[in-house]
């Protein structure tokens, strides 16, 4: 019997659960210890392989034989795909949205079907497209919507596994192909999960990568370094190369953050600011290290530097310095000060109000001064390993 404790887990680790038919829902409570109360049971017609959660509070369950959508709350199943037996990177929830993606075929040969969410019903259907989906970008204003796609994205779990992505441009309401942009290379992916044997077959993500966004009439993508693409024809507008996934390690480069003038990105040790307007780079913050978190201000961008990333190869864990958090001046990328105190790891950094900044090594809470980078105070939070 399959036990779901918390269903907000990353793709990568829930095929490491087995799952069997019947599906059951546990409400967590926590406080100084855990405690599960089971919610409800369904029965499906197979082994779960797979499933994921949704905005709406719809799962979406993948059997061998059937796709189900099963309400989240109550249980109930409220639609179901017979004879269809997709692989979880087959299927892909759009963010912001009712819609569902489902990728039918293989790499030759590839259907496209884009469904309601909530109902199961086929809203369009493209048969120009390859592969699997694996990320994309909505752009609600235009109606437009970015697919990123991988073929024969399966193989040995191994390191340097690369494959050359491509991205469909979709109108989202009637499913017209609006353009097609393939990648100039191939980009080292990540496994799902390891398999139980050397030789066995697993499936490759993207999830190394932060994935698409639309801004100011154009899509960026982060596979490559930082490259625009024009939103309306797919046009290739800027593009810096540099070295993503720095020391075979998964996002080592922050989620990018925007506000009204600059879109800001880090990578390769360096954080810069691009004009929206002109796509151009404004600025450059240099020799910051491993850059995986941003938080933006008013005036101020801080960056936390290091901390702890998974291993592309072996999906071990492990712990890259300098850690520290570092204050940029967003008028002219000077870096103000740098906070060198977590000399034992970092996890991540706490705005809790305009004056300080709170950040978590692995035996420390410790409080920084926003102004001049000063600690203020550290306190010990007696948590194994945090």
């Amino acid at each position: 019997m399959f036990s779901l404790i918390n269903i907000n887990i990353r793709r990568k680790f829930l095929s490491r659960v087995p799952l069997w038919c019947a599906l059951i829902i546990l409400l967590c409570y926590f406080a100084q210890e855990t405690f599960a109360v089971a919610h409800w049971s369904t029965k499906l017609d197979g082994r779960v392989r797979f499933y994921q959660t949704t905005e709406l509070g719809v799962l979406v369950v993948g059997t061998e034989k059937s796709l189900y959508g099963v309400d989240s709350e109550s249980g109930e199943v409220l639609w179901r795909r017979k004879n269809t037996r997709l692989d979880e990177t087959d299927v892909a929830p759009v963010p912001g949205t009712d819609l569902l993606l489902l990728s039918y075929g293989g790499d030759k040969e590839t259907r496209l079907e884009v469904a309601d969410l909530v109902a199961g019903n086929t809203l369009w259907r493209s048969n120009k497209v390859r592969g699997s989906v694996m990320q994309m970008a909505l752009e609600p204003d235009a109606n437009m919507l970015a697919v990123v796609f991988a073929r024969d994205a399966r193989g040995r779990a191994r390191e340097n596994f690369k494959r050359r992505p491509t991205v469909h441009s979709f109108d989202l309401g009637a499913g017209r192909e609006l353009w097609k942009y393939e990648l100039e290379s191939e980009v080292e992916m990540m496994p799902v999960v390891r398999g139980d044997g050397e030789d066995a077959e697993v499936s490759y993500t993207l999830d190394n990568y932060r994935p698409p966004v639309f801004l100011a009439g154009r899509l960026y993508l982060f596979y490559e370094g930082v490259t625009s693409l024009d939103a309306r024809t797919g046009k290739e507008l800027e593009r810096e190369k540099f070295r993503v996934n720095e020391e075979g390690l998964a996002l080592t480069e922050a989620n990018p953050i925007a506000d009204e003038r600059y879109l800001y990105v880090s990578g390769r040790g360096r954080v810069r600011a691009i004009s929206r307007a002109s796509g151009e780079v404004v600025w450059e913050a240099k020799d910051l290290g491993l850059t995986p978190e941003m938080l933006l201000t008013r005036d101020r961008l801080y960056v936390r530097t290091g901390g702890q990333f998974t291993r592309l190869r072996d999906g071990e864990t492990v712990e890259r310095g300098t850690y520290g958090v570092s204050a940029i001046d967003v008028e002219n990328g000077k870096v103000l000060w740098r906070y060198k105190g977590a000399d034992k790891g970092i996890t991540n950094i706490v705005l809790p109000d305009p004056a300080s900044l709170v950040i978590a090594d692995r035996d420390d809470l410790i409080t920084i001064d926003a102004a001049t980078g000063k600690r203020r105070a550290k306190t010990s939070h007696g948590i194994d390993r945090a």
